[in-house]
């Protein structure tokens, strides 16, 4: 009986799990024939289509951004161009999102689906710490302004727009952005140690972040003033109270050396104390 009963328990177990196997199997072709009809049908319904705007310079109202004041409304339509006609469904959302943080101005930005057929991108922009004077380029040999931020990304400004900034010198573009981020974060260092002071420093040249160079207006004229890398506001302080001075013995001069304390150097004569 014993040996009966064992083989009766053995049998039911194998039949058992063959049933649920062959329940599972068909539970799954069934799941995967239902999603096949309704990825279908979200490729191929005309509700899902993203339909283009009637001319080239309108916006589709099924391409919602939002967020841009300086990016490139163009740019960014030009993005989505191929998802224009097609299903919601088929846009690649990653890679769209990768092809925004591809333009200047945008420094992050989320795209999202809103069924059935619109596509949502709300954009954040850099906001720009500075202008940024840059040397002559190969193509034409000319200079050119532009503006930065505070992680060293170049912005062009693509409309007429009023920014109030210091000006910064000695920045390539040509040069790693880790490095321009480092001249910018050295120069607005220096502004914010000096202050109420800062107020008639018209650029900053940081092409070497050691030694920061500030033009200063003072009086009827421009100083360019050597600050080396620290205590700007009691250098800066130290020429304003010794300028008369200096003016009176070189009225010539143009570039003085600060990086000493309490010394003022006319660049190629001798040093003034305080």
């Amino acid at each position: 009986m014993t040996m009966t009963g064992g083989w009766l328990w053995e049998g039911v177990r194998p039949g058992r799990f063959v049933l649920w196997l062959i329940v599972g199997v068909l539970l799954m072709i069934i799941i995967l024939f239902a999603w096949r009809n309704t990825e279908e049908f979200l490729i191929k319904d005309s509700r899902f289509r993203i339909t283009e705007a009637d001319d080239l310079a309108g916006q589709s109202s099924n391409l919602v951004v939002e967020g841009i004041h300086y990016a490139s409304a163009s740019q960014i339509r030009h993005i989505f161009a191929e998802d224009f006609g097609r299903s919601l469904y088929l846009v690649p959302i990653g890679k769209r999102r990768q092809r925004l943080l591809d333009i200047d101005w945008i420094g992050d930005a989320s795209v999202a689906r809103i069924w059935p057929n619109t596509l949502k991108v709300q954009v954040q922009e850099r906001t720009p710490v500075a202008f940024v004077h840059l040397p002559p380029n190969a193509k034409d040999g000319m200079s050119s302004f532009a503006l930065i931020d505070r992680e060293g990304f170049i912005l062009r400004p693509r409309m007429a727009a009023k920014f109030t900034l210091p000006v910064i010198t000695g920045i390539r573009e040509s040069e790693p952005p880790e490095d321009r981020r480092a001249r910018v974060h050295r120069v607005l260092a220096m502004l914010k140690e000096l202050g109420p002071l800062g107020k008639d420093v018209s650029e900053i040249n940081a092409a070497d972040p050691n030694n920061l160079v500030v033009a200063e207006h003072v009086e009827d004229t421009v100083v360019n003033l050597m600050l080396g890398e620290e205590n700007y506001s009691e250098r800066l302080q130290n020429f304003i109270a010794n300028y008369s001075e200096i003016r009176a013995k070189r009225p010539d001069v143009k570039t003085l050396d600060l990086r000493v304390d309490g010394i003022i150097t006319a660049v190629g004569d001798e040093r003034h104390g305080k």
